[in-house]
C-alpha cells in the first residue's frame, strides 16, 4: 500500500489555499493597471501620405497607428533624394494621442523627392519601421506604397539563449515543486531535508531564472534601441526602457526572482520540519507561477480586446507546458534517487509505482490544458491557412505542434503504462528532449510578429436569398495596390452575364475614414476586375452592389482583414 501522510503534517487542501492567495494578488496588481495593454501595431494614416504629390512644404510629419505605442525608443528621420538627412525636430507623441507619433520639420523644403523612415516599439515590444516616401513641388516620381515592416528573421541568439534559459529554468523549478507537492508529498521520512540532488536542481533552476531575468532588461534595450551589448556601456537606455511596458514588468519580476530565493533557502535548510518545508513549497509555488503570469503580460497575448481572456490563455499554456515538462525531469532524475524513499524493494516499487500513477493523470491533464490554450492562440493569432503555411510565425508554430503531438502520443503511452503500475522507462526521456525542443521554439515565437500582418489573398462567397452566389477575391490583400475581382452566378452554379455594373464600398472598421467607391466596369463574362487601392492595414467592410440590365439591384457584404506584408 501506498505510504498515507501523517497526522501531523501539512494536507495538500492547505497548500491549495496558499497557490489560491498568490495567484489571485498576482492578478489584482496586473490588473490594477489598465495601461498594460500591448498590440501589434501598424502603421494606419500619415500626412505626409505615401507617394504624396504636395505644393508646399510640410511643417509636421504625422504617423497615426492602430495601437497606442511605447513612450520610448521612437525616431523620425527624412532624407532627400541625394540620402542627405533634413533639419527636424526630435519625434513626440502627443499626450492625448498615444497612437501618434508627430516631429516637426524645417520650413521651406526644397522641391524634389524625400523619404520619412520612421521606427517604433509596438506594444508588445516590436520594433517596427517603415519607408514613406513623398514629394515637394512637381515633376517625375516613382510609385511605392508605404510600408510598416516589422522584423521576419528569426531571433537573435542572445534572445533566444535568455528567453530559453527562463522557461527551462521554470520549468525545472516548477517541476520539482510540484513533484514534492502533488505527486509525492506523503513520504515515509518526511522531516529529513530534501536530497541533495533536489536541493542541487532547485538551484541550478533558481539560478537559470534569476540570470534570465536580470539580463532581459538589457536584452529587449538592444533590440529596442537597435544597439550592440559592449553600446550599453555608452547609450542612456535605463530610463528609457524603463518607462516602456517591459520596465514595470521587470520590476515586478526581480522583485518575485528576490523572494523565490528566501523560499527555496528556506525549503532547503537541513531542520526544516515537513510542515514549514511544505509551506514554503507552496509559497515557492506560487511565486513560479506569479513569473508565468508576468511573461503573460509581456507580448502577443494582450493584443485583442478580450485582455482578461487572452492573458488568461497564455498563462494556463505557459505554466501547463512548464509544469510537465518539469515534472518529467522530476520522474526521469528524482524519483528513482529519492532518499526517503522505503528501505526495501517491494515497498519501494510500490511507492514508485503510485507516483508514476499520479503522474500519467497529472500529464493527461496538463497536455489538454495545453492544447486548449494553444488551439486558442493558434486562432487569434494566425487568421488564414495561408499565413500558417506562407510566415515565419506559421512555420515555427508548425513545427512545435508537430512536437507537441510526439509529445502527446508519448504521454498516453506513459498514461498506460501508469495504469498498469509499470516504470516509464526510455520514454519519459524522448519526452522530456522534446519539452526541451519545444521552450526553444516558444522563446522564437515570442519575438516573432504574429502572423496577422499576412492573411494572405481574400476568397469569400455569400449566397442571397434568390440564389444568386457572390464571390469576391482580393490579391494580395495587403496596403497598396489590389486586384478586385467579382464573380456571379445563379442557384445552379450558371455563370450570370446580364450584368451591367458592379460597385465597391470599402469602409474601414477601425477608424472613421468616410467610404472609399470602386467601380468594376462591365466585362463580356461574369467576373468583374479592377486594380485599386487599400490605403490601410485592419478590418473592412466591402459592400457590393450590382446592378443588372433590367435594373434589379442585389447588394451583400463581406468583412475582411487586410494585411501589411
Amino acid at each position: 500500500m501506498f505510504i498515507r501522510q501523517s497526522k501531523g503534517e501539512i494536507t495538500l487542501k492547505n497548500n491549495h489555499k496558499l497557490l489560491i492567495l498568490g495567484l489571485v494578488l498576482s492578478f489584482i496588481w496586473m490588473f490594477l493597471y489598465p495601461s498594460f495593454s500591448y498590440a501589434h501595431a501598424y502603421l494606419q494614416q500619415s500626412s505626409p501620405s505615401a507617394n504624396d504629390i504636395i505644393s508646399q512644404s510640410p511643417s509636421k510629419i504625422t504617423l497615426q497607428f492602430n495601437e497606442s505605442v511605447q513612450p520610448s525608443f521612437h525616431s523620425i528621420l527624412v532624407t532627400n533624394s541625394s540620402g542627405e538627412r533634413v533639419e527636424l525636430d526630435d519625434s513626440y507623441i502627443p499626450d492625448d494621442q498615444l497612437n501618434r507619433l508627430e516631429s516637426n520639420l524645417k520650413p521651406n523644403l526644397p522641391d524634389g523627392l524625400y523619404v520619412i523612415q520612421w521606427n517604433v516599439i509596438s506594444g508588445d515590444g516590436h520594433p517596427i519601421e517603415g519607408d514613406i516616401p513623398f514629394q515637394v513641388g512637381e515633376g517625375n516620381h516613382s510609385t511605392v506604397v508605404p510600408s510598416a515592416n516589422t522584423t521576419k528573421k528569426l531571433p537573435s541568439g542572445d534572445y533566444i539563449a535568455v528567453r530559453w534559459l527562463l522557461y527551462l529554468g521554470i520549468s525545472f523549478l516548477m517541476g520539482i515543486l510540484s513533484f514534492y507537492l502533488f505527486m509525492y508529498p506523503a513520504n515515509p521520512k518526511g522531516k529529513s531535508p530534501l536530497p541533495r540532488r533536489s536541493r542541487t536542481l532547485l538551484w541550478i533552476s533558481y539560478c537559470s531564472i534569476a540570470v534570465s531575468v536580470v539580463l532581459s532588461l538589457p536584452l529587449q534595450a538592444t533590440i529596442n534601441a537597435h544597439i550592440h551589448w559592449l553600446e550599453l556601456w555608452t547609450t542612456p537606455w535605463f530610463d528609457q526602457i524603463l518607462r516602456t511596458n517591459f520596465g514595470p514588468i521587470w520590476l515586478v519580476q526581480i522583485v518575485l526572482v528576490t523572494i523565490l530565493g528566501g523560499s527555496l533557502y528556506s525549503i532547503n535548510r537541513s531542520v526544516a520540519t515537513s510542515r514549514s518545508r511544505m509551506i514554503s513549497l507552496s509559497v515557492a509555488y506560487s511565486l513560479g507561477l506569479g513569473i508565468l503570469l508576468s511573461k503573460s503580460f509581456i507580448g502577443h497575448s494582450a493584443v485583442s480586446e478580450f485582455k482578461i481572456l487572452s492573458v488568461t490563455m497564455n498563462f494556463l499554456h505557459l505554466a501547463a507546458i512548464c509544469i510537465w515538462i518539469g515534472s518529467l525531469l522530476a520522474i526521469a532524475v528524482i524519483l528513482p534517487k529519492e532518499a526517503s524513499l522505503p528501505s526495501l524493494a517491494k515497498d519501494r516499487n510500490v511507492v514508485i509505482s503510485h507516483v508514476i500513477h499520479l503522474f500519467s493523470y497529472w500529464g493527461t491533464g496538463l497536455v489538454a490544458t495545453m492544447l486548449v490554450s494553444g488551439i486558442y492562440a493558434s486562432l487569434k493569432y494566425v487568421p488564414t491557412l495561408y499565413s500558417l503555411f506562407n510566415t515565419l510565425y506559421g512555420q515555427v508554430l508548425l513545427l512545435k505542434c508537430g512536437l507537441v503531438v510526439i509529445m502527446l502520443v508519448l504521454a498516453a503511452f506513459n498514461y498506460l503504462r501508469g495504469r498498469k503500475k509499470k516504470s516509464l522507462g526510455r520514454s519519459v526521456w524522448i519526452e522530456l528532449s522534446m519539452g526541451v525542443i519545444i521552450l526553444v521554439l516558444a522563446a522564437i515565437l515570442t519575438h516573432l510578429p504574429t502572423a496577422m500582418a499576412s492573411p494572405g489573398p481574400i476568397q469569400a462567397t455569400n449566397t442571397l436569398a434568390n440564389g444568386e452566389a457572390i464571390t469576391i477575391r482580393i490579391s494580395p490583400n495587403v496596403v497598396g495596390i489590389n486586384e478586385f475581382e467579382i464573380d456571379i452566378h445563379d442557384v445552379h452554379g450558371q455563370e450570370i452575364r446580364n450584368i451591367q455594373q458592379v460597385k465597391l464600398t470599402l469602409t474601414s472598421l477601425d477608424m472613421d475614414m468616410g467610404k472609399y467607391e470602386i467601380i468594376l466596369p462591365s466585362q463580356p463574362s461574369s467576373t468583374f476586375l479592377a486594380q485599386d487601392l487599400i490605403s490601410m492595414a485592419g478590418s473592412w467592410k466591402v459592400q457590393v452592389h450590382i446592378l443588372t440590365e433590367s435594373l434589379d439591384a442585389w447588394d451583400t457584404e463581406f468583412t475582411i482583414r487586410v494585411g501589411t506584408e
